[in-house]
């Protein structure tokens, strides 16, 4: 409509001519109204209304001018109705296209609405790792699949270890009820002891004649060793991962002769660190007298080899029915192992984190008790609230020793409601202030605070050799973290061209 308002200008000069007061009012009224936004009916009728006023004054002026006017209002009219339409047409297109638009954001609202909450998740990391981090781990392995960003989240030690703090929250037992060649685990919630199948261990590679036993867990890890054959007693050593079935043979260690090598097994402080501490026999001091002498070799998870620490005095002693020398507890930095129970000299066997081993002595029993009252074949150490513990079970009675302040302190002496040699003890481990005793048929808990007794549900399986160990899922690898080796290689590889580039510069100085 704007286009017409420069022709309107030039007839309403023309009009001038003939009728200057008439055609220049009603133009321009008419073209004020309809920037007014006045309808092109109110226009016309406005535009007659005052041709009429002034017709008996235009008479004067002759017929032809009023004539013209006329034809002039009828375009006018034809122009405006046109616009009217036109602009009502678009109209209706837009409302349309607006309608349409509408509808389709409304459908797609909720995604959006998702993805951009989801990309604010992501965008505050530590939010984003805190939720993940509450989820098991077979779930969160099932996210490494949905982008790079969620892939590399998850496959890094921040992650590893938030996971893990979670996880330590809700504790459990892992559980091998019966060694065998293909070893089957279970997950026991404490309190319930409902057995939940979590994985088998059967990799490949392992000696398949002898069956593989579980001497410890740490970190969502467990150790677990199989001997090589009938002729030689030495063992495989293993590192797997049960939650993320990863699996990790260690190299073979120096030979061991007349008997087989002892194991332990010590963590930390970092959650990725672990040493594996073997003490194996080289040979006899003295031909034919049956003094026997011992070494130890280290194995660490930084370096992936074995090292040699030097002699040891004493190897560790098979514990009452376990089928290896490998039976010890890590507790507050240190390995325990027991080495005699002689009465009333038994000892026991320590190296911390640093290598460094010292001899000790049991607790001491009055020689005027009855030998079932003293030291039995039926002690074992574990790891009571992060403290070293020693139980004693009688006929009818158990001992628990503390180890406070170099010294013993019996802490609980109570009576046993299955002792009485019809139920055999086969294991023994703890879980912050709860004792779990296994027995053939059984599992039985004693917790320190109440002193009270609970009998469990029988196992899937009777128990042969049984392995039962505090245990938490996580995603830590059975090998040193990937990202820290490739660090260590960046930054060995930066010191090497710096050293270079001294080298150089010194030569052309």
């Amino acid at each position: 409509m704007k286009n017409v308002f420069p022709f309107l200008d030039a007839l309403s000069l023309r009009s001038a001519l003939i009728s200057r007061r008439c055609l220049v009012t009603s133009l321009c009224g008419g073209k004020l109204l309809m920037k007014e936004g006045h309808g092109w009916k109110k226009i016309m009728s406005l535009l007659i209304v005052a041709e009429a006023e002034h017709t008996s004054q235009d008479m004067k002026e002759g017929f032809d001018a009023f004539s013209f006017c006329l034809v002039l209002m009828g375009v006018w009219c034809l122009l405006a109705l046109f616009w009217s339409l036109s602009d009502g047409y678009q109209g209706s297109l837009s409302n349309k296209k607006r309608t349409k638009k509408m509808v389709q954001t409304r459908a797609q609202h909720r995604r959006r609405v998702t993805s951009q909450t989801w990309g604010k998740v992501e965008g505050a990391e530590d939010v984003f790792h805190d939720i993940l981090s509450r989820l098991s781990v077979r779930s969160i392995r099932s996210f490494k699949t949905v982008n790079r960003y969620w892939h590399a989240s998850i496959s890094n030690k921040h992650f590893a270890t938030k996971q893990l703090a979670q996880s330590r929250k809700k504790p459990s037992y892992i559980a091998c009820p019966r060694a065998d060649k293909a070893m089957k685990l279970y997950l026991l919630k404490p309190g319930k002891f409902n057995y939940r199948h979590h994985a088998t261990v059967d990799p490949p590679g392992r000696s398949a004649d002898h069956n593989m036993h579980m001497i410890a867990s740490f970190n969502g890890l467990v150790c677990c060793i199989n001997q090589l054959s009938d002729e030689n007693e030495d063992h495989q050593i293993w590192i797997c991962n049960p939650s993320t079935e990863e699996t990790l043979l260690l190299p073979q260690g120096r030979p061991s002769v007349w008997t087989e090598p002892s194991i332990g097994v010590a963590y930390g402080p970092d959650i990725s660190d672990y040493k594996i501490f073997r003490i194996f026999c080289v040979g006899r001091r003295n031909a034919g007298k049956g003094d026997y002498l011992y070494e130890c070799e280290v194995y660490s998870s930084s370096s992936g080899a074995w090292r040699g620490i030097g002699p040891v005095l004493h190897l560790p002693m098979y514990v009452c029915f376990s089928p290896h020398r490998s039976a010890h507890v890590f507790a507050g930095g240190k390995i325990y192992w027991l080495v005699s129970l002689e009465d009333p000299a038994g000892i026991m066997l320590s190296v911390d984190m640093e290598e460094n081993f010292e001899v000790m002595e049991l607790p001491y029993y009055s020689t005027d008790l009855r030998y079932e009252d003293r030291i039995t074949v039926t002690t074992y150490l574990i790891n009571l609230g992060g403290s070293l513990s020693l139980v004693v079970l009688h006929v009818g009675s158990f001992d628990v020793w503390e180890w406070k302040e170099a010294s013993w302190v019996l802490v609980i002496e109570d009576y046993l409601p299955f002792m009485h040699f019809c139920e055999i003890v086969l294991f023994m481990t703890s879980l912050e202030k709860e004792i779990l005793f296994v027995t053939e048929s059984r599992l039985w808990t004693y917790h320190l605070d109440t002193r009270k007794w609970k009998k469990l549900g029988r196992p899937p399986t009777r128990f042969t050799n049984p392995a039962i160990f505090p245990f938490t899922e996580s995603l830590l690898p059975c090998r040193q973290w990937r990202g820290e080796a490739r660090r260590k290689v960046k930054k060995s590889t930066y010191h090497l061209w710096l050293v270079g580039g001294a080298l150089i510069y010194l030569a052309e100085a």
